[in-house]
């Protein structure tokens, strides 16, 4: 079974900005490197993610001005994560039990390692089941 550390280590594409940035220069971000969401981080420390949910619900349905409100006034803050030995099923189980999209990966002190989607456990899946039948064949 994958460790998460190992599905984080193949990611090309991690956002992360800052809590000050406006809501259009994280939509932008995220956009130019074709991801769901964004890490906020302050400093080295995680201190929030903002997601493309977070755009829809917490920002154009309350008629909130892109250009001036900033990413931590509408942040996700009470994240769900996971460490980087535990493994895919480990977090496609949090990911269906809390209904979300995007699981940030830390290292034993609580660094980022990376952004697990869930394209990326699917893609991690179809790899295993891809090498399994080639294992297999014959």
């Amino acid at each position: 079974m994958t460790r998460l550390k190992s599905i984080v280590g193949r990611q090309e594409r991690v956002v992360s900005i800052s809590p000050q940035a406006t809501v259009r220069d994280a939509a932008k971000a995220m956009a130019a490197a074709n991801v769901g969401c964004a890490i906020i981080m302050n400093g080295p420390k995680v201190v929030g993610m903002f997601t493309e949910r977070d755009v829809l619900k917490r920002v154009l349905l309350n008629n909130l001005d892109v250009d001036s409100v900033q990413v931590g006034d509408v942040m996700t803050t009470e994240l769900i994560c996971a460490g980087g030995d535990h493994k895919a099923n480990d977090a496609r189980f949090l990911m269906q039990r809390h209904h979300i999209r995007h699981l940030p990966v830390l290292d034993d002190e609580g660094n980022l390692l990376g952004v697990l989607s869930i394209r990326d456990l699917i893609e991690d899946q179809v790899r295993e089941m891809s090498d399994y039948i080639t294992m297999h064949e014959g």
